[in-house]
């Protein structure tokens, strides 16, 4: 079924990549998949009075090719190995050419229900996700991701149940307790991340989720390194500026630096076969801000309290199993200290697909994004008056094997 490639099965990133029963159903011990994905932009220009010199004039032209392998071993009834080696233009490279290691495991499966990973993680408070990540761009009906997703990759443990209960309702949850980067680091207050989600599913298709995030970090143990964890500037993302590196920020309210940072987020679902609503609620707030002003990502810090709020609702409706549209709206409101008003930062993006088999698929996508003068907005410069916007369309084709 394309809505099972479109929409996964389950509600929990625990599960994004293969589930326990996927496990025990594998003839061999060894399987290999992968994905593929090329993207066209135009008229990605920032215009007003705050816009960055750099990115107010831009042409139309295609992104840089990305791919993805998976290996899936299963070692063991009980023990299995994940690895995805990605050239992710938009997350690890600067405009190089490297083959890189973003998500890789040891799975232990404790029974039908709980287990364990051990390796490069998923760091979220979000449940229900449609994201693009890569080549790996088909579970999001979208060709960029939200304005306002929580989510990184760091390195850890990542727990993990599924549990059914009376009436055909189900359980879902993770936590994980991480390190902020793929590279070791002992230095003394270092410290730990640590996450827990859930969700509640009901058969008819309605689900609430929740979830929560804390970093534990002494500023002089992250100074001059990369923040405490970066789930709340998002990722890399899929839309490219003129001036911006391929794995710029720069599309994501850039307030919260995740130093001594806490980030909550409630969610709601109702998903069939035609139609998918979901709404998301949250706060993240630290400790810390940037020591040089918000709107920039950097590596220094001061003890000054930083705190956005944010939502956003979005829609998918199935005109048939192979075409759908959608619709997403997501805002983000600057809290932080001596900051309230003009801090907001909104994003629009309009919509549709076309399956063309059960691997291929064809997105086309308009996108607007409204940053305020004190929004945090990556695209307008910090504290200036009058703000910044941009707008574009952005087509995306992708093939899975």
């Amino acid at each position: 079924m394309k809505l099972n490639k479109l929409y996964l099965a389950t509600s929990s990133l625990a599960l994004l990549y293969f589930s326990p029963a996927a496990i025990a159903q594998q003839e061999s011990r060894i399987q290999l998949s992968g994905a593929v994905m090329q993207s066209w932009q135009a008229g990605m220009e920032v215009e007003g009075a705050a816009a960055d010199p750099g990115n107010a004039n831009a042409d139309s032209g295609f992104h840089r090719f990305r791919f993805a392998i998976n290996i899936n071993v299963q070692v063991t009834e009980r023990v299995s190995v994940f690895a995805e080696l990605a050239e992710e233009p938009n997350d690890w490279n600067d405009s190089s050419a490297a083959v890189s290691q973003d998500l890789a495991w040891i799975q232990f499966q404790f029974n039908d229900d709980m287990g364990v990973r051990l390796g490069n993680l998923i760091s979220t408070t979000q449940n229900f996700i449609r994201y693009s990540d890569g080549a790996a761009v088909q579970s999001n009906p979208f060709v960029g991701n939200s304005l306002v997703d929580m989510i990184t990759a760091e390195e850890g443990l990542w727990f993990y149940g599924v549990h059914n209960t009376a009436n055909d309702h189900s359980i879902t949850w993770d936590a994980v307790v991480s390190t902020p980067d793929f590279f070791a680091d002992f230095t003394d207050g270092r410290g730990y991340n640590y996450g827990l989600r859930g969700t509640y599913n009901l058969p008819s298709g309605l689900s609430f989720g929740g979830g929560m995030f804390s970093t534990n970090h002494d500023i002089d143990a992250v100074t001059g390194k990369t923040a405490g964890t970066l789930i709340a500037v998002g990722d890399g993302d899929n839309y490219q500026f003129a001036s911006s590196a391929p794995n710029a920020r720069v599309t994501h309210p850039l307030i919260v630096p995740g130093v001594d940072a806490f980030i909550w987020q409630a969610d709601v679902q109702y998903k069939t076969d035609t139609v998918l609503l979901h709404g998301l609620f949250g706060s993240a707030k630290d400790d810390y801000s940037w020591a040089d002003g918000q709107g920039t990502f950097q590596t220094n810090y001061i003890e000054q309290d930083a705190e956005m709020a944010f939502w956003s609702i979005e829609g998918r409706y199935m005109i048939n199993e192979d075409l759908y549209v959608a619709a997403r709206y997501a805002e983000s409101d600057n809290e932080s200290a001596g900051i309230s008003d003009n801090n907001t930062a909104s994003r629009l993006q309009l919509g549709g697909g076309w399956w063309m088999n059960d691997s291929t698929l064809f997105k086309a996508e308009y996108v607007k994004q409204e940053e305020e003068q004190y929004s945090g907005g990556g695209t307008a410069q910090f504290g200036a008056e009058g703000g910044a916007e941009w707008d574009g369309v952005i087509i995306e084709a992708s093939v899975t094997f």
